[in-house]
């Protein structure tokens, strides 16, 4: 199932570039409110990233942007229309896209716990202790992930939530080739 193991390697890419890579965080001189903010952030990220390698959907839903969610909707519905995979999805008794999150994440976290053998525990300290958290505005920041992507954090009805789908949409795109599903994954 070629397409959707794209589509999640490269969701787990990016949680876990930071695995492979240690950034010092850049420590200035803050505000206590936005020192507050990076401490709740880092506290999400450890969370998404503790319940990636956990297989615990329903965590990792409740620390997502709700356009990255979109987007993990988008490449079910994708993989669910595609001759190719709908045999595969049915075998894996896949009926919705959390059960896709969820199986998909299972062997990508295996996958991952295996070239860093750590627990998931301690990749997720090590993730949200390595990441370089930049502010764009008292309701955004950017989370660095080593060298090569980053994430958003949103702060959302008081939560901050972490929003992957601008470094996840052109992998995504490369891979799904439906016309109107491509304009929508374009539109978020």
């Amino acid at each position: 199932m070629k397409k959707p193991i794209m589509i999640v390697a490269i969701l787990l890419s990016l949680l876990s570039a930071v695995g492979s890579s240690i950034a010092s965080p850049t420590q200035s001189h803050h505000s206590p409110s936005r020192d507050e903010a990076e401490k709740a952030i880092r506290k999400s990220a450890y969370e998404m990233m503790k319940a990636f390698l956990t297989q615990d959907v329903a965590t990792f839903k409740r620390h997502s942007a709700k356009r990255t969610l979109d987007l993990i909707d988008l490449a079910y519905e994708s993989a669910r229309q595609d001759p190719l995979y709908q045999q595969e999805l049915q075998k894996a008794h896949i009926t919705n896209s959390d059960q896709f999150l969820g199986y998909f994440m299972l062997g990508m976290a295996n996958q991952y716990l295996q070239d860093f053998p750590l627990s998931p525990e301690a990749a997720a300290i090590r993730f949200s202790k390595d990441s370089t958290v930049s502010f764009i505005s008292d309701s955004e920041a950017r989370i660095a992930v080593g060298d090569s992507g980053f994430a958003r954090a949103r702060l959302v009805a008081r939560v901050w939530k972490i929003d992957l789908t601008d470094w996840l949409k052109k992998g995504v795109l490369e891979e799904v080739k439906n016309p109107q599903l491509r304009a929508r994954i374009k539109s978020l």
